[in-house]
């Protein structure tokens, strides 16, 4: 590839760099302007990719049937997206490296508001690309990472970009799709990235993801815990059936035992991967409406789980149920109330990330930084990963074994103690902590309910934030 060679000498003039983005606009259209969705088979396992972009922001999802899950890109960060289109935020906070990019390839640096924000678009002189003319031209944004593109200087559409890594996209196979011409082929430093079926214009605005839309009230819902369990388990509703829901915010969504889909009469309407100590492949099935004391969720996906009835259990509700509130959970009380999300007092509280759709936070335990995964459905207290403990293996000298099971799997967890655990404003002394073989987990291990049921929890998904009120 010889994009972003010195520039040609030529004899004759040069257009200039405000003539060059008419002719850009004229050739492939607005693009910037409209929201273009897209299709096309990923890999010979199935399913169909979806592609839906708007200016800057951008929705990747792999489908099957009807059950899709991905990403979001809002035009400054990534979102992960469920199967039941939860969204939640990922790190970093800002990607300038990929709002340039969908700047590029939706042409938004073509719009006049562009340059008013700031942005800046420099004439690279004449060059080539694969052997064919171009005209080269830089593209920065206080926002965003420069990139250098390449425009043929025939057609006047945009054949090449490069990041600033070095990676060249070749964007290839023109059509006309309504008021616009783009692209069906991408490739990535020459290996196809996504060969497009179809590229069609919608007339409605992309949206974001937005979950279970209507789930929650704008009053405050409420539903009593198990007095007897350390993990905050409920009863709960569902079809005609009287169930106990497990609250886990270490899930990424919504599950179901076998037991209670066969019981309900449930058809899968997809196939899942699950993991936890070990992984194996499932079906999803859709049911519902769901109520648990005052709050009631509408019919939604749920992940069929072959090993969870045995702990007293047939539902597990995660991410989905917590994403879109405030939810307390009060072990002292006995209750779990979910309220609106609201800006509040950070002063007491502890900023949460999240790692495939599972909330995270930053600890020390004695003087070694880690991020645990907030796990109420773990009933240890600090469990850490297998890789973790293995890259520090100074931190607790393990005293006893003890076998552990969970989903798709069993195993064994080393336990010891540490000194001290630092959390947001807590030290906690003399801790319990182990590590168990197999567990993936997220972040470097987990904080679970035998430690968070010391305290009164207050997750607010929405702001990012986690407060632990100790009992009174």
């Amino acid at each position: 590839m010889l994009l972003l060679l010195p520039s040609l000498t030529v004899a004759a003039a040069q257009p200039s760099m405000k003539n060059i983005l008419e002719r850009m606009r004229l050739a492939g259209g607005n693009v910037y302007e409209a929201h273009i969705a897209s299709t096309s088979v990923p890999e010979p396992s199935g399913g169909i990719a979806e592609d839906d972009m708007q200016g800057t922001r951008f929705l990747t999802r792999r489908c099957i049937s009807d059950l899709c899950e991905g990403s979001y890109f809002d035009g400054r960060r990534w979102y992960s997206v469920s199967l039941n289109a939860t969204a939640l935020p990922r790190m970093p906070e800002s990607d300038p490296s990929e709002r340039a990019l969908r700047s590029d390839l939706s042409l938004d640096f073509l719009n006049r508001r562009f340059t008013a924000a700031g942005g800046r678009i420099r004439d690279g002189g004449a060059s080539s690309f694969e052997g064919k003319p171009c005209r080269r031209i830089v593209v920065s944004q206080p926002s965003m990472v420069p990139t250098q593109l390449c425009v043929d200087t025939r057609s006047w559409l945009l054949t090449a970009i490069r990041d600033s890594d070095g990676n060249i996209l070749a964007l290839r196979d023109y059509r006309r799709v309504g008021r616009y011409r783009l692209p069906f082929e991408v490739y990535r430093n020459g290996a196809l990235l996504r060969r497009y079926d179809s590229r069609t214009v919608v007339e409605a605005p992309l949206d974001s993801p937005q979950g279970l839309a209507g789930a929650f009230p704008t009053a405050i819902a409420r539903a009593s815990l198990d007095p007897h369990s350390a993990t905050p388990i409920a009863n709960c509703r569902i079809g005609d059936r009287d169930e106990r829901c497990l609250i886990d915010s270490g899930n990424s969504g919504l599950a179901m035992s076998i037991e209670l889909a066969e019981a309900l009469g449930l058809q899968a309407v997809g196939a899942f991967r699950v993991s936890g100590l070990g992984t194996y492949a499932t079906e999803v099935v859709r049911a519902g409406p769901l109520q648990m004391g005052t709050l009631q969720l509408p019919p939604a996906n749920y992940v069929v789980l072959a090993d969870i009835h045995r702990y007293g259990y047939d539902l597990v509700l995660g991410a989905d149920l917590l994403a879109a509130s405030k939810v307390t959970i009060d072990p002292f009380e006995h209750a779990i109330t979910f309220a609106p999300s609201s800006p509040g007092d950070d002063a007491d509280s502890v900023a949460l990330a999240f790692e495939n759709l599972v909330p995270v936070i930053g600890v020390t335990l004695d003087d070694i930084r880690a991020r645990l995964a907030i796990d109420t459905g773990d009933q240890s207290n600090i469990n850490l990963s297998w890789r973790f403990y293995a890259d520090h293996p100074s931190l607790f000298r393990p005293q006893r074994t003890e076998p552990v099971a969970g989903v798709g799997g069993g195993s064994t967890q080393l336990i010891g103690r540490i000194e001290s655990m630092r959390i947001g404003q807590y030290t906690a002394l003399n801790q319990e902590i182990g590590t168990t073989q197999n567990l993936l987990g997220t972040g470097d291990g987990h904080l679970g309910a035998a430690f968070l049921s010391r305290f009164t929890i207050v997750l607010d998904y929405p702001q990012q934030r986690m407060r632990l009120l100790p009992a009174k």
